[in-house]
């Protein structure tokens, strides 16, 4: 009859420690990105409401969408997808 208990060998070890190291590294970029993520300035655009409602209460800005705004034609469609000029 063999023994269920199996002997870890110094190689296994090596491995695991690898993998423990991968993982503590990734998991430190993550943090370190998340962080980052929430600081002013970093990349993220966030919209300030309060100074657009200003703006649109002002009206420098509309509340609706542009006068030259238009559903696609189906020729614009075509030539968007051909890669021609309108």
């Amino acid at each position: 009859m063999t023994s269920p208990i199996h002997h870890i060998h110094p190689r296994e070890l090596r491995f695991l420690g690898l993998l423990l190291i991968t993982a503590l590294l990734i998991a430190l970029q993550l943090a370190d990105g998340l962080r980052l993520a929430g600081l002013t300035g970093s990349g993220w655009r966030v919209v300030d409401r309060q100074a657009l409602e200003r703006r649109i209460g002002a009206g420098d800005l509309s509340d609706r969408e542009a006068v030259w705004y238009h559903p696609a034609t189906p020729e614009e469609t075509r030539a968007a997808g051909s890669g021609g000029e309108p």
